[in-house]
């Protein structure tokens, strides 16, 4: 059976029975987190599975706000706008927030989805954040307030592929221990022909996705090997809820999204060249 109707097939069944493979809140740009004073700035919020460029319908949002440097919420405007599922060859609903800063400084998005209910009969509260950076560092570690949210202890821009990411996550306002944190990079396309096959020549669905545990301070450590748009995500059971006219079981998840460059040309050869000598040394 061609790879691309083994991957379709995971992607509609596995997805159904793990929440490994959950739908995420998406919040991106076209290029990186930075923007300067008076410049406008879109950011754009979709729904899908990120790192298999799978989407799905948006549904506007029950809050939307921006945090700006001194403290204050301002509600940020909604358009709608598209994008595009190639799993599907279809366009899917999804938004976008043009914001202008008017200060210098760290503004934070924050975002509250609505219940969503799964293929696999789990209902889902969604939170996503990310920081916008305006020319001058400023408060990047401050919080949106949600009741699960993930705090940065590493400044969440100016990342560079490699990096080692350190955070801790919170439950109403409290570390959070015995949980897993799941990383992933955003694509917006993907080619079916190139997908990764273990040695038993069959897709390596692991390293679309990487997980890491948290230590009993809710404290974690992780990398992030390619340059793009990466999230940082944890889930929470939090019993069963009423959704329409029945009850499901009910979890909470939160997103913290950051961008991360390349390293130049010229850095890269020099690293690569440094552990060709270590190996020729260790022989």
């Amino acid at each position: 059976m061609p790879l691309i109707f083994i991957f379709l097939l995971f992607i509609f069944t596995f997805s159904k029975t793990s929440s490994t493979f959950a739908e995420t809140l998406i919040l991106y740009t076209d290029n990186d987190s930075y923007g300067k004073v008076n410049q406008e700035k879109t950011w754009i919020i979709g729904y899908g599975q990120p790192s298999f460029a799978n989407f799905f319908d948006a549904r506007v949002p029950v809050k939307f706000y921006l945090k700006t440097p001194d403290g204050k919420e301002e509600k940020l405007s909604l358009l709608r706008r598209e994008l595009f599922d190639p799993w599907f060859n279809q366009k899917r609903i999804a938004f976008e927030t043009k914001i202008t800063p008017k200060a210098k400084g760290d503004f934070l998005l924050c975002i509250e989805g609505e219940d969503a209910l799964t293929g696999r009969g789990v209902l889902f509260k969604n939170y996503v954040k990310a920081l916008f950076h305006v020319e001058k560092e400023g408060l990047w570690d401050q919080l949106c307030g949600f009741e699960l949210e993930i705090r940065p202890f590493t400044r969440p821009y100016g990342l560079k592929k490699g990096a080692l990411f350190w955070g801790q996550v919170l439950y109403q306002g409290e570390p959070l221990g015995n949980g897993t944190i799941e990383v992933e990079r955003l694509r917006l396309k993907l080619n079916p022909q190139a997908l990764p096959t273990d040695s038993t020549k069959e897709i390596n669905y692991p390293l679309f996705k990487k997980s890491t545990r948290l230590d009993e301070r809710g404290y974690f450590f992780v990398n992030f090997e390619e340059e793009g748009w990466w999230v940082l995500s944890v889930g929470l059971p939090r019993g069963v809820k009423s959704y329409g006219n029945q009850k499901y079981p009910f979890e909470l998840k939160t997103h913290l999204w950051v961008y991360v460059y390349a390293i130049e040309e010229k850095k890269r050869k020099n690293l690569e060249r440094k552990s060709s000598q270590k190996k020729v040394r260790l022989k």
